[in-house]
């Protein structure tokens, strides 16, 4: 037969319960606690970044308000020497805003611009140390910047070249080349060719060209590069020495 087993009542102890309402109590509290004090810092955060993204909005318009006075006679994307140039006064009022610029807003999303255009605007003055410094330390502060960069690079090495720098400013032109996304590759390569035929590297100039005619066929430098491949191929062939006439055959021997 089977049994039935009865289960004997559990008898609680009031302390014993008291206890665990007291202790669940206290975690409920203290999970509380955790929760206030996460929302807190969250709260405090989210101000903080909303601070923040407010500031650089507010930093940005000044920025573009100052460079904006100076902007609609000073375009900042034209390729170099494009455009008549400035006059002096014109110049160092910009480079006086682009400076202040840089100094207030260093930041800001026009700040790449105002350090190109200081450069252009000490390039007009004819101050080469000073854009040098200037374009190198757009290289160094905003070298992400991809649609400036490869015309920072050509700016610098017009003004390395101004200043005798014929190798510095071949290297700066070397590296416009390079650069996959770069624009100006064809006015760089045709750069490299006046350089080459300055230091009587005509097979390095011819190449240059060369390249020119066969990677940009729309380029505005093709007619150009066309007529310095043919002069330099006239002055090889009038440099080369003359060929040897071919020597005849020995005359047959009389017949007896």
């Amino acid at each position: 037969m089977f049994k039935i087993k009865i289960r004997k009542k559990v008898e609680t102890d009031p302390a014993q319960l008291v206890g665990s309402i007291e202790q669940a109590t206290g975690l409920a509290r203290e999970n509380l606690t955790w929760l206030l004090t996460g929302i807190l810092v969250a709260v405090v955060v989210s101000a903080a970044i909303g601070g923040m993204y407010w500031k650089r909005q507010q930093d940005n318009r000044a920025a573009a308000e100052m460079l904006q006075e100076v902007l609609p006679t000073s375009p900042v994307f034209d390729r170099p020497f494009g455009n008549p140039p400035r006059r002096p006064e014109e110049s160092r009022k910009i480079s006086e805003v682009c400076r202040k610029v840089l100094e207030e807003f260093p930041r800001s999303s026009v700040a790449p611009q105002a350090a190109y255009l200081l450069g252009n605007t000490l390039s007009d003055l004819k101050d080469w140390e000073g854009a040098i410094k200037a374009y190198q330390d757009f290289l160094a502060r905003y070298g992400d910047n991809r649609s400036l960069v490869p015309l920072v690079y050509q700016r610098l090495a017009y003004a390395q070249l101004s200043l005798g720098k014929v190798e510095e400013g071949e290297k700066t032109l070397a590296a416009i080349v390079t650069i996959e996304w770069a624009p100006n590759k064809d006015q760089a390569l045709f750069e490299l060719g006046k350089i080459n035929e300055i230091l009587n590297r005509p097979e390095g100039a011819l190449a240059r060209y060369q390249e020119i005619m066969k990677d940009y066929p729309h380029s505005p430098f093709v007619n150009e590069a066309s007529v310095r491949i043919k002069t330099l191929d006239a002055r090889k062939a009038a440099t080369s020495p003359p060929t040897p006439p071919a020597p005849s055959a020995p005359s047959a021997p009389p017949q007896k």
